[in-house]
């Protein structure tokens, strides 16, 4: 089995664990800092999704190990205050599922190394997630400290996807190994 084959089946994997709709199991009274935090890890489309973000900003490599998490963070606190605003963006819900998918397959495409491309799939994707969570936020909320709380936690499971991202590549190589061994 190929390099390239190993890392999909592991993103094919990742995906088919992925439910719409799983991120927002309902908000408590009062939310501040440790809700927000607590939040992200509520969802398995979220958990998978923020993961994928990690993995994918190591999968491309260099600057895009932080900018990719980064421009995702940046737009998900926009869209937060978009939502928070009253602002409309249509189709949320089956635009973060299909985050988990696009997000897991840009990993295994050799043609989506680029860094640029990929912080712009990550602002895109962010922008939607933060939306999503900023319209359901608790209307008795702290909101500063649950948003605070809410990057907090999302930045780690960024970095928990890093971490596996890095680890998989050492495991099995980059796709782009792959095909140069070829």
């Amino acid at each position: 089995m190929s390099k390239t084959t190993r890392l999909a089946a592991v993103a094919a994997a990742v995906v088919l664990a992925a439910t719409p709709a799983l991120a927002h199991p309902g908000h408590l009274a009062g939310a501040g800092f440790l809700d927000g935090a607590a939040h992200p890890l509520g969802g398995l489309d979220h958990l998978i999704a923020m993961v994928t973000v990690g993995v994918y900003g190591a999968t491309i490599g260099g600057r895009a190990v932080l900018a990719v998490p980064g421009a995702f963070l940046a737009a998900m606190l926009a869209g937060g205050l978009f939502a928070l605003t009253g602002g409309e963006l249509p189709l949320v819900e089956p635009t973060i599922y299909a985050s988990t998918v696009v997000l897991a397959l840009l990993c295994v495409m050799p043609m989506s190394r680029n860094g640029l491309i990929g912080a712009a799939f990550a602002a895109a994707f962010g922008l939607f997630h933060g939306f999503a969570h900023g319209a359901e936020m608790p209307a008795d909320a702290a909101a500063l400290g649950y948003a605070a709380g809410f990057l907090t936690s999302t930045a780690g499971l960024h970095a928990a996807g890093i971490a596996l991202g890095l680890a998989l590549h050492r495991l099995v190589g980059r796709p782009e190994e792959d095909s140069q061994a070829a």
